[in-house]
């Protein structure tokens, strides 16, 4: 993890020398940019990790079981179905039909 903030420090450091080294505004102006967009993106990138890594700690958690039994009391469940049962054809069966084709 320290390396990690030194690499950024690093590159902060080393863009503050490009700039103040720099003369024209328009190479200082896209140097930050650059590195404006470049930090940007990390935190985006950093912030939707832990967002997940969260979303997923708290998921395990959750006891669906436990929760469905809950709902189950005080909800009244209302299930219909229709079946319908057919006898196989036999073999002899199916060649009679093909016959009368």
């Amino acid at each position: 993890m320290a390396n990690n903030s030194d690499d950024k420090k690093d590159k902060l450091s080393d863009t503050l020398k490009k700039i103040l080294s720099s003369g024209s505004p328009t190479e200082i102006s896209k140097e930050i940019l650059t590195t404006v967009l470049g930090q940007a993106l990390k935190a985006k990138d950093d912030v939707a990790l832990k967002v997940t890594n969260e979303m997923i700690g708290l998921v395990r958690k959750i006891d669906f079981v436990k929760e469905f039994s809950k709902f189950a009391e005080n909800h009244k469940f209302k299930i219909t179905a229709e079946v319908e049962i057919f006898k196989k054809e036999t073999s002899k069966e199916v060649a009679e039909k093909k016959d009368e084709e």
